[in-house]
């Protein structure tokens, strides 16, 4: 039930057109008639030449600005800072190509019907034409690495098509035989931010080029002819067509010297082609659906309601105009789990900004990986959601900038260890970009992704990236932290420079200021860190000297503060905000998504909740990301109504026709434009998790946050910390049935509110239990 996207009029823009992605090669299909439209992205496809050069900044110029800091010359620091401290901008993620055909007897399309397939990641479309019925199938297939696409005519008419390739960047068009179209080029080699203005913002340097890269379309046909030419192919009198797509790049890895000969990428397109040809059609979308499925689970949300027929589109327009339709909460909820597959799988990179979906050659804040939320909120919902393969990039990402990190460290902080800034591009730059202190400067940007990437194995258990990936990453950052902490002369040791993530506070003269020293969020950022180091080194029997020294400054960090109006304090002084209802939750990160602030710290946990209240009463805009955090620290505080209300105000403001999540201007800088940015649905689904279920080593809790308007439901599927797969059902908003399957031998308690089973649970890996809740005693 709800696991269908589906429309009665083709895409008329980005955000209406539907998502195909096999972690890699990304598409958004148009479904249009007579033309469609296909546009291509593939995942290690940026501007740039290599890994850039790391500025030096002296010890002398950071000693300077932790001086003015730690006098209250806020202003003067942030300024002193922009000036000497600041780096370069990221270089961008670049559109690949586009695919395009043309049916050329169709004129008058009726019955015009387009569906996403979310249990078998397939796009679908049909309409009739002249007593001629058209039906479209593809899909982008992890094992064949290929985008693959059927099309059939049957009735009056044939099919014939005019196909085309093209791209945005610099490229040619090749044909090869009468079957074959490539496209083939050359990234920019640097592309500035949209938001910046320049002269010349795209170059292409012909002595320094940017990585090459190839789209190649191969067709095969029953009945009628093909033939080539560089204005692409020309398909007539076929019963049926079918498409294979291969794209390739110049990328190696961020350390290596990229290709830049094209041949080398048609040549690598070719020979994928040639392995697709010892397989039929049927046998490349079987495999494709065994591949994903395997990924997708049979993980499912249905809340008890008829199956709604409508088109995707006009259910979201109900809601918007206030009606609801917990159909589309689940829909909602299936279709963010399958984008995660569609641009997150094993050996690919992860998630960023925009999934892999982008058709502009200056994206918004150049699609990157941004560090100070939206990267990690992506893979929030991984560990609870089940998709613990398509979690592996983010810890390798996070593996790779724990080396390119160390240049960072040593030369702008004069720290051992690694860290990373808050925006990191493919190129793994680390260091701060251009720009403003109160969001380029940000050196906890690494020890934040640490934090995620243990999330990991608390869900997964996986001993072996624990001890090759995650703890090497782990250690470096406790590394970095020690060596950052400075101590002042009450003996406490604090973050400087310190930011809150892009928010700032008035100083005495009224100045809008970012920089201080140990902001709330770092305080908590560190605390986590620290707290998973030494339970990593508890599981892997590591006995170092370095526990002893995390122990004792873990002592002697500052504690959580609570202002003059009882909320959580932001920074180190109870300082007046310039905008009360900024976007970001930082200073609650101890709570959500971090631990170091438990549900039984009673005060803290309240002025938690007084922080929440302020910043959603003086809020000025619904943005998507902010939105689905808000959601997750209702569901954590256990309001399951307020967790619905926002869950479903994403839905009637903050996304698309196509169920995409949109980011508004911010009028902070010029270029800015409303957009899609994915984070919103990865955090919303994470969301949903954290409603239905609670989880910690040995403990589970069922549905602690469960809405008032979900009165009978089941979820199937979810996963519980220690890697136990959890099925829940309930009626009249009381639990009456639990199914468990744990990865390994274990016992847990399990727990209905503050109600917990009289016996301990003792799972047998593999071995699934069901509870039959109705019968069962409550302590």
């Amino acid at each position: 039930m709800n696991k269908t996207l589906k429309y009665i009029s083709p895409a008329k823009s980005f955000t209406e057109a539907l998502p195909l992605g096999n972690g890699s090669l990304g598409a958004m299909v148009y479904g249009g008639v007579p033309e469609e439209k296909i546009t291509l992205n593939y995942d290690t496809f940026w501007s740039g030449t290599g890994h850039r050069e790391e500025k030096e900044v002296d010890a002398s110029t950071l000693e300077q600005a932790r001086k003015l800091i730690f006098e209250g010359k806020f202003w003067e620091a942030e300024e002193y800072m922009k000036k000497n401290m600041l780096g370069f901008y990221n270089e961008s993620y670049m559109p690949l190509g586009s695919l395009s055909y043309v049916f050329e007897k169709v004129d008058k399309p009726e019955e015009y019907v387009r569906f996403l397939d979310l249990e078998n990641a397939i796009f679908t479309s049909k309409f009739k034409n002249h007593e001629t019925e058209y039906i479209s199938k593809m899909f982008i297939s992890n094992p064949a690495k290929a985008l693959v696409i059927k099309i059939t005519a049957s009735g009056k008419d044939k099919l014939d098509l005019k196909v085309k390739l093209d791209s945005e960047v610099q490229h040619t068009i090749k044909t090869e035989k009468d079957c074959c179209l490539y496209v083939s080029g050359n990234a920019p080699s640097n592309v500035q931010p949209n938001y910046v203005a320049c002269e010349n913002p795209i170059v292409y340097d012909e002595k320094n080029p940017g990585m090459a890269f190839c789209c190649y379309l191969q067709v095969t046909h029953k009945g009628g002819t093909v033939s080539a030419d560089l204005d692409g192919l020309k398909i007539q009198e076929a019963e049926e067509v079918v498409f294979y797509l291969t794209a390739a790049d110049g990328y190696k890895k961020y350390n290596q010297r990229i290709e830049t000969n094209p041949e080398v990428c048609e040549k690598s397109c070719g020979d994928q082609i040639q392995k697709l040809n010892s397989k039929t059609y049927k046998e490349l979308e079987e495999e494709h659906i065994a591949d994903y499925q395997a990924v997708y689970k049979n993980v499912s949300l249905e809340l008890e309601e008829i199956e709604n027929d409508l088109p995707t589109d006009e259910r979201l327009k109900h809601v918007q105009n206030g009606k609801q339709d917990l159909g589309l909460s689940c829909l909602f909820f299936h279709y963010n789990r399958y984008l995660m597959i569609a641009c997150s799988r094993k050996g690919t990179q992860p998630a960023n900004l925009q999934g892999i979906w982008s058709e502009s050659i200056r994206p918004v804040w150049s699609s990157n990986w941004t560090v100070n939320i939206n990267t990690e909120m992506n893979y929030w919902l991984n560990g609870p959601c089940n998709l613990i393969e398509s979690f592996t990039p983010f810890v390798d990402f996070v593996e790779e900038l724990s080396h390119a990190g160390e240049e960072t460290a040593k030369k702008q902080c004069h720290c051992s260890g690694w860290t990373a800034n808050h925006n990191v591009d493919i190129w793994r730059q680390t260091g701060p970009v251009d720009g403003e202190p109160k969001y380029a400067y940000w050196p906890m940007g690494g020890v934040w992704l640490c934090s995620q990437s243990y999330e990991y194995y608390r869900y997964s258990r996986d001993l072996e990236y624990l001890k090759n990936k995650i703890y090497p990453s782990l250690r470096g950052s406790v590394m970095f932290c020690l060596d950052w902490l400075q101590q002042r002369e009450d003996g406490l040791y604090y973050t400087a420079p310190s930011t809150s993530p892009e928010n700032t506070f008035k100083d005495g003269e009224g100045h809008a200021c970012g920089v201080s020293y140990m902001t709330t969020m770092d305080l908590a950022i560190i605390k986590e860190l620290f707290a998973n180091y030494l339970e990593t080194c508890n599981v892997l029997g590591i006995k170092e000297d370095l526990i002893e020294q995390v122990n004792e400054r873990s002592k002697l960090l500052p504690n959580y503060q609570i202002g003059r109006t009882g909320k959580i304090q932001e920074w180190i002084k109870d300082f007046e905000e310039f905008d009360v209802g900024h976007r970001h939750f930082s200073p609650v990160f101890g709570f959500h998504p971090g631990h170091s602030i438990k549900k039984t710290d009673t005060e803290l946990v309240e002025a938690c909740q007084k922080f929440i209240e302020e910043k959603v009463a003086n809020y000025k805009q619904q943005i998507g990301w902010s939105c689905a955090w808000l959601i997750n620290l209702w569901a954590r505080l256990g309001d399951g109504t307020k967790a619905n209300y926002y869950y479903e105000e994403l839905l009637r403001q903050s996304v698309y026709n196509n169920l995409f999540d949109l980011h508004p201007p911010l009028g902070e800088t010029e270029g800015e434009r409303e957009v899609f940015q994915i984070d919103g649905n990865f955090g919303s689904a994470s969301a949903v998790a954290e409603m239905l279920l609670s989880s910690e080593d040995g403990k589970i809790t069922i549905l602690p946050a469960l809405p008032c308007s979900w009165e009978s439901g089941k979820v199937k599927g979810l996963l519980a910390v220690g890697g136990v797969e959890v099925d829940i059902a309930w009626k009249n908003r009381k639990p009456i049935s639990i199914s468990l399957r744990s990865s390994l031998d274990q016992s847990i308690n399990i727990f209905y509110g503050n109600k917990k089973l009289t016996e301990k649970i003792e799972l047998k890996k593999q071995e699934q239990q069901i509870i039959d809740l109705h019968s069962c005693e409550w302590i």
